[in-house]
């Protein structure tokens, strides 16, 4: 598949979202994460479990069942599988069965909720991205935004498209001073947890920073305006606000004579060819502006929503392209390019034992 010429597109050992933690209740509904329907849903006490979502009897899709207690009953033949999978009932026969439906593990993390659908063994909470590291569900910060988009395309082109921002004066030409990606000085720096991208170039008040700051900090004249982009996996990239006065400290958190807001991406393949795309700002300036966080959630779609229609029209085409014609990179796709290398690296590192769907079940029920 493009662009890693493998047979797959993405990494299975990473912790994705699997949903908005107020999307899981106690009504079951699937979700297609990484080629696997996934069923979803909370026990009476609130836990949140994610379970292969096809009844092993007949593959009806158990989201179209109903929890009981802790477990979750199929809505065709009754079979009832318990949050560890275990088959714990059979209406018919009035047992249970030595049988094991695959789960896989959550880990809820206020505003989303991370699944992990490869090696279990592996299934390390604490490489989940830092949400300190940009402000998601931390003091003095706010948070707006928090919805979910469809792509129809696979997750490498959002990735290529988050760490290129030299489309943006092309595909937000409504938003002013995008001209000036087009002449950024690029700096790469490994930081403990991210790839962090750091784009200078100069500036001057705009009516986008207006809109985010307000008229009583505008500046005079021109000032050197940084853009932060953290690459912390094929699961979650941050882009940053433009900043002013940009300082870093050791450990490169940023401070600014401005506010500062970021924008949350959240990447999980759907299927080899669709994305979910989680969607969220955090800011530690206007914390309480209930009606600058709507404003700042309703312009963000908008320019999302640009992306997806940009991807859309690339996925139809892009294997028959990609061998018809060699891909042209420029210098603006230094980044870009890393972040592909350390995902191919990702992948083959995962080959010799990739997880897959669940084999059909060969044991009889008893």
């Amino acid at each position: 598949m493009y662009p890693f010429g493998l047979a797959t597109a993405y990494p299975r050992n990473r912790w994705y979202i699997a949903a908005l933690s107020a999307e899981i209740t106690q009504t079951p509904f699937e979700r297609m994460l990484l080629d696997v329907p996934v069923a979803l849903y909370r026990t009476e006490d609130g836990r949140p479990v994610a379970m292969y979502g096809r009844c092993p009897h007949r593959f009806y899709p158990l989201a179209l069942g109903r929890v009981e207690g802790d477990g979750l009953v199929c809505g065709y033949h009754g079979f009832k599988f318990a949050a560890s999978g275990k088959c714990v009932r059979i209406p018919a026969q009035n047992s249970g069965a030595n049988f094991e439906q695959p789960t896989y593990p959550l880990e809820e993390r206020d505003t989303y909720t991370w699944i992990w659908m490869g090696d279990p063994k592996l299934a390390d909470p604490s490489s989940i991205p830092p949400y300190e590291d940009f402000g998601l569900d931390q003091p003095g910060w706010a948070v707006s935004g928090g919805y979910r988009l469809e792509i129809n395309g696979r997750s490498q082109l959002l990735i290529d498209n988050l760490m290129d921002l030299t489309h943006l004066p092309h595909v937000h030409h409504h938003v002013p001073g995008g001209d000036a990606y087009l002449q950024s000085r690029h700096t790469l720096s490994e930081r403990p947890r991210s790839l962090r991208l750091t784009q200078e170039m100069p500036g001057t008040w705009s009516p986008f920073f207006e809109f985010l700051w307000g008229a009583d900090q505008r500046f005079d004249g021109e000032v050197m305006l940084h853009q932060v982009t953290d690459f912390y996996g094929p699961e979650f990239v941050k882009t940053s606000g433009p900043l002013i006065d940009f300082a870093q400290d050791g450990e490169g958190h940023l401070s600014t004579s401005h506010g500062i807001v970021y924008f949350l991406h959240g990447v999980t393949p759907a299927t080899a060819h669709s994305t979910h795309f989680f969607c969220a700002q955090t800011r530690n300036f206007r914390i309480d502006d209930d009606a600058f966080g709507q404003a700042l959630h309703e312009l963000d779609e908008v320019i999302r929503m640009q992306d997806v229609v940009a991807i859309n029209h690339v996925e139809p085409d892009v294997e028959r392209s990609s061998q018809v014609q060699r891909e042209l990179l420029a210098r603006s796709d230094r980044a870009a390019a890393a972040v592909r290398e350390r995902i191919k690296e990702m992948i083959l590192a995962e080959q010799p034992s990739q997880a897959s769907e669940p084999a059909p079940a060969r044991n009889l029920a008893g």
